[in-house]
């Protein structure tokens, strides 16, 4: 369904006003105010409506898509929070409806979960580190977000002979130019200002894999629209520089993720309070949000269990220009690359962060 924008006037009216003109009020007129003029009653309020709705948009003359779900605990003209939820490389807004545990935190506390679905791209990627793209499954037809690589010279785009070999639906999926997510995501902040009443000081966005690169990104681009970021098993692409506004972030990794484990040279990430020393290569995912965030490299340490299985968090709160923001960066024991939601790991990761979020707010 194509979302459009509706004046709150009945259309006879406008049709009658842009006929004839002005219209002088006559003295004692209900609405007429004798000093002033005329008097112009409030637009109504925006309400939610519990339900999941299915919106599409278009953007740049592409048509994107976002399910946008209102649990019955946030209906009503009382703004609520809202949390974006980013799906990785291969999926779309309806699986983390189903699998990330925010539709069900949504339930619990009442605030309204949004699930945006990346484009469908065609692209090299050169996952064994060869150097090249001609290796088997290194060109790849999938859903990915523009968080900073795709469309680079570290993953190119298609060429149009590529685009010629492919089926006629993927060749229909993936035949366009390279997305423009922040303005996607920007279009979805004010679809959510029109249509539902949304506090804009508590947006929040979490994402997973490539959905994490592409909410590190919103942390570095889009810090005055999103109060605070979640960042799980996916890290910044674009060059670090501070944000605007110094947020405050979690970054997470699964200590078998395959990802890391591989970069690093090992089969299992370390855990515990020396993990950083043990593992220094950790540094090159953390330090580059330090520097968007302005905070310094001194740490505190805290850990838990969960299903008999250690957390490790490493918190980062010094920072470099007097702000009360912070970086912390979670190790989660025995979780491969997933988004960790109960089913696939004891960690549902939704309700961590829902606390961490529900405590912070824009300006």
């Amino acid at each position: 369904m194509n979302v459009t924008i509706r004046s709150w006037l009945p259309p006879g009216l406008l049709l009658l006003i842009a006929a004839c003109g002005a219209v002088e009020p006559s003295p004692g007129d209900p609405d007429v105010d004798a000093g002033d003029g005329l008097e112009i009653d409030a637009i109504p309020p925006v309400a939610n409506v519990a339900g999941t709705y299915q919106r599409t948009l278009e953007v740049d003359g592409l048509t994107r898509e976002v399910i946008i779900h209102v649990p019955a605990a946030a209906a009503g003209t009382t703004p609520v929070p809202a949390v974006f939820m980013l799906h990785g490389t291969s999926g779309d807004g309806a699986r983390f409806f189903n699998i990330s545990g925010w539709r069900e935190r949504a339930d619990a506390v009442g605030f309204i979960a949004v699930f945006p679905t990346a484009l469908t791209h065609c692209l090299h990627e050169d996952e064994n580190g060869d150097g090249d793209f001609a290796d088997p499954g290194e060109r790849k037809v999938t859903t990915k977000w523009a968080a900073g690589k795709l469309g680079s010279a570290t993953m190119p785009l298609c060429t149009a002979d590529d685009l010629a070999m492919l089926s006629p639906a993927n060749r229909a999926l993936a035949d366009h130019p390279l997305a423009d997510d922040l303005a996607f995501l920007d279009a979805v902040l004010d679809l959510l200002g029109r249509e539902h009443a949304v506090d804009a000081r508590r947006v929040y966005a979490s994402g997973f894999s490539n959905g994490a690169s592409m909410t590190s990104r919103l942390a570095l681009e889009r810090s005055t629209r999103f109060a605070a970021i979640a960042a799980a098993a996916g890290g910044l692409n674009p060059a670090a520089v501070p944000a605007e506004r110094p947020l405050s972030v979690v970054q997470s990794v699964g200590t078998r993720d395959d990802g890391f484990t591989a970069q690093l040279g090992l089969t299992e990430l370390p855990i515990g309070p020396t993990a950083l020393d043990d593992a220094p290569g950790l540094w090159s995912f953390i330090r580059p949000m330090l520097t968007v965030l302005q905070l310094g490299e001194r740490y505190t340490y805290a850990e838990e269990t969960v299903g008999g299985l250690r957390v490790s968090r490493f918190s980062f709160t010094q920072s470099t220009v007097g702000a009360t923001n912070s970086l912390t960066f979670a190790l989660v024991e025995g979780a491969p690359h997933v988004y960790p939601n109960g089913a696939n790991h004891p960690l549902v990761i939704a309700d961590p962060l829902w606390t961490f979020f529900s405590g912070q707010a824009l300006p």
